[in-house]
């Protein structure tokens, strides 16, 4: 499990549109880019419910950001759409949902919050930090999300919306 901003199909072609060829690594399904807020992992049903009812008391007013740039994480070979501007209300949001689900006995990452969107895994080689035309995110909503395997590898499904 894991909440996020999940993008519409017009954003989803945007971001597609931004990733060079040759990489060399695996690209994300469409149907399955987003930008994490929070990575939960495994859960359990009534951990599930309390981090629901807890993400449903963040308050947050609309905003947009844009992603500006192109890079890699190079140790787990992970390309990614990033370089967010402005941070500040993504940052906010990612902190108010962390901080309103420790109740429920969730554990925020100690390390610093780097919003991206990853577009493909298993690069072959690291690729150079770049810009990239900037696409512009409207948020007015997060979602939880879980993992389901299929066939053809995980599907993220959308499992509540939490608009403004």
């Amino acid at each position: 499990m894991f909440f996020a901003l999940w993008p519409d199909d017009p954003l989803r072609d945007a971001i597609q549109a931004r990733v060079p060829d040759g990489h060399g690594g695996r690209p994300v399904a469409r149907h399955n880019l987003h930008l994490t807020l929070a990575f939960i992992g495994a859960a359990d049903t009534a951990y599930a419910e309390c981090l629901s009812r807890a993400a449903s008391t963040v308050e947050i007013e609309p905003f947009a950001f844009e992603l500006t740039g192109l890079g890699c994480f190079r140790k787990p070979g992970v390309l990614w759409l990033g370089d967010v501007v402005p941070r500040g209300p993504l940052v906010r949001l990612a902190q108010d949902l962390n901080t309103a689900l420790i109740p429920c006995g969730f554990q925020p990452e100690a390390r610093e919050y780097r919003p991206h969107v990853t577009v493909a895994r298993k690069l072959k080689a690291p690729v150079a930090r770049a810009p990239i035309h900037p696409i512009r995110w409207s948020v007015d909503g997060f979602c939880l999300v879980v993992s389901k395997p299929g066939p053809d590898g995980v599907r993220y499904e959308v499992v509540q919306r939490y608009p403004v």
